[in-house]
């Protein structure tokens, strides 16, 4: 034949390799990989495996009609196209899928090639094929670091190419060309280099359509489905440590600033740090090696739950999740960010009713975790670093106006600043030091009864609600206690606190009767309270005085009807101290009486 008619020939039939070899790794890969079909995942495995055994089979066929009508390659190239394909399909088959089964049956098959086509049946064709079965199975033992590694990809494959067509080159006596060497491996190098190619092409491709899918679809795939798992999920280890009297420890996290970093740099590069930030979680969690489960919340909140785990362990883990994330640098628009977040644990305990009696606990330390500047931890098992502040409790009079005598005072809890003193960021103070505040109060007036304002956390928790009626029958304990809370809590958890405040004679109050807790809040929980505290001060701004009036007259109704106490707060002047005689209210509390002050400027 002449070199154009060699060159026509050797390069079709190349081209013809590729166009066949790109087109069944294709569908291996997607059979593999990409199929979602429920009838193709379930027998993946077999789709592949019958597949590659009908295509190799094909190809056995095919390179036995080349050496019965085409010895001299003629037709086919003037190489061993078929023996090419079947070279590197098998490698795909062993590093992609690492399918024994097939490389076995396929080793079976190329000894039973060689019994029948070799001539003879020589030691030097035993060795050639032992030879390439071990580099075939090594390439399946070591095929995670050559699909990790280029150079090492490229050189199993030439290696498994090499050993494959010696071991058929030796299986007949032929003269040494080297010219047909050089097409033979060209043409193994080519096909190889495409197939190659190809599929580090398609897995890059497919690797970066799922982060942009990953990062598009964060809220979406997090915020319903995962949301409504993390809250079932949760809710089982609740019930399973109740049960068996084991401990959980809810931690309730959130990222510090996270609405100016979506401002400043976009909401898609905030899902984008959202994912970074689980990834920096999960890798946390796994290197403790500890039963804990993290869930988002929503947003930029997630939930970590620690199940058998003791508080100190728990802090100590979320400490290091902090640490984390505050050294990592994310990418964002050309240069890097830095994000930290703040973090709240509580301790479930066998009183509570439900997880979310433990969520709201961990919430509240959550908040304190953020008004002290965030990147830190607050709650059960976190050591407190640094210096306490200065803490106190104000005390503003409630009147008796039948008898124009105090009764007792409201504790308004303060901090101090210098030579000021004002609101602190937090109010869920441990109750320990909670007590230790009301006894100095008492110690330095001459009160004797109080009203103190708890948390709705602070009103859940038993160990609270028993450390204080402890406290109520204490000598040096108040004559009368009242609690008074904002938020109306649920039926259940009202009636199992009530019921420890009312063995200790402490009374429970609902305040913000009327402007921020309706009756249809209230309604409930009556029979389980002592009394009721409207705010006239809430509505000023907003109501006419004959508005107001309105309502204290159907709150003072409501009281008489479930024969509890009402006091009206807001009292500012002798008309409001008339109209709460004429409507025969007995407790008033209000800046004409005289505003919140430290204890020891007032008299009992």
């Amino acid at each position: 034949m002449s070199g154009g008619m060699i060159g026509v020939s050797y390069v079709t039939t190349l081209l013809f390799s590729i166009f066949l070899a790109l087109g069944m790794t294709s569908l291996l890969y997607w059979v593999d990989d990409r199929a979602v079909t429920p009838f193709i995942v379930a027998h993946r495995t077999s789709i592949v495996r019958v597949a590659g055994l009908v295509y190799l089979g094909v190809l056995y066929a095919l390179q036995a009609l080349q050496y019965r009508v085409d010895p001299q390659m003629h037709v086919f190239g003037l190489h061993w196209a078929f023996l090419n394909l079947m070279l590197i399909s098998l490698y795909v088959i062993a590093v992609r899928t690492g399918d024994w089964v097939t490389i076995i049956i396929q080793e079976l098959c190329c000894a039973a090639y060689l019994w029948r086509y070799a001539q003879p049946l020589s030691a030097q064709v035993l060795i050639a094929y032992v030879i390439w079965v071990s580099v075939l199975c090594s390439l399946i033992v070591i095929r995670h670091t050559m699909q990790q590694r280029r150079l090492w990809d490229y050189l199993g494959m030439f290696a498994l190419g090499i050993t494959g067509v010696i071991g058929i080159y030796v299986s007949r006596p032929r003269v040494f060309d080297p010219w047909w060497w050089v097409r033979e491996i060209m043409a193994y190098l080519v096909l190889g280099l495409f197939v190659q190619e190809y599929i580090r092409l398609t897995v890059a491709a497919d690797a970066r359509t799922a982060k942009l899918q990953r990062v598009a679809a964060y809220d979406e795939m997090t915020a319903t489905a995962v949301f409504a798992r993390g809250q079932t999920d949760i809710a089982t280890m609740f019930d399973q440590a109740q049960a068996h009297h084991q401990q959980l420890v809810v931690a309730a996290i959130d990222v510090d600033h996270f609405s100016a970093f979506n401002q400043r740099y976009g909401y898609l590069a905030g899902n984008i740090v959202l994912l970074a930030i689980v990834d920096n979680l999960q890798a946390v969690l796994q290197k403790a090696a500890i039963n804990a489960r993290l869930y988002r919340v929503g947003g930029d909140e997630f939930t970590l739950g620690f199940l058998g785990a003791t508080a100190e362990q728990a802090a100590t883990i979320v400490a290091a999740c902090l640490k984390r994330v505050a050294t990592t640098n994310f990418p964002v628009q050309g240069g890097v960010a830095h994000l930290t977040l703040s973090a709240g644990l509580t301790i479930t305990q066998q009183e509570d009713p439900s997880i979310g009696t433990a969520f709201a606990r961990a919430d509240d330390n959550l908040r304190n975790s953020k008004q002290k500047g965030g990147n830190q931890s607050a709650g059960s098992g976190v050591k407190n670093t640094g210096a306490a502040p200065v803490l106190t409790y104000f005390a503003q009079p409630i009147m008796l106006i039948d008898e124009a005598q105090p009764w007792g005072a409201e504790l308004l809890l303060r901090q101090q600043d210098g030579d000021h003193w004002h609101l602190p960021p937090r109010f869920d103070i441990q109750v320990e030091q909670q007590i230790k505040m009301i006894a100095r109060t008492l110690a330095k007036s001459r009160l004797t009864r109080v009203t103190i304002n708890l948390t709705p956390a602070q009103f859940a928790d038993t160990s609270i609600a028993n450390a204080l009626a402890g406290f109520a029958n204490a000598a040096y304990g108040p004559d009368a206690l009242i609690v008074e809370i904002t938020t109306v809590p649920d039926l259940a958890t009202t009636r199992r606190i009530t019921a420890i405040y009312r063995s200790a004679n402490i009374r429970v109050f609902i305040d913000d009767v009327g402007s921020d807790n309706s009756y249809e809040l209230v309604q409930k929980v009556l029979p389980y309270i002592d009394g009721v505290k409207f705010a006239m001060q809430n509505l000023r701004k907003h109501e006419p005085l004959a508005r107001i009036h309105e309502r204290v007259l159907f709150w003072v109704d409501t009281a008489k009807k479930a024969r509890i106490d009402f006091i009206l707060e807001g009292v500012e002047d002798q008309a409001d101290v008339d109209f709460a005689s004429r409507l025969g209210i007995h407790y008033c509390q209000g800046y004409y009486f005289g505003k919140p002050a430290l204890p020891d400027a007032l008299v009992s």
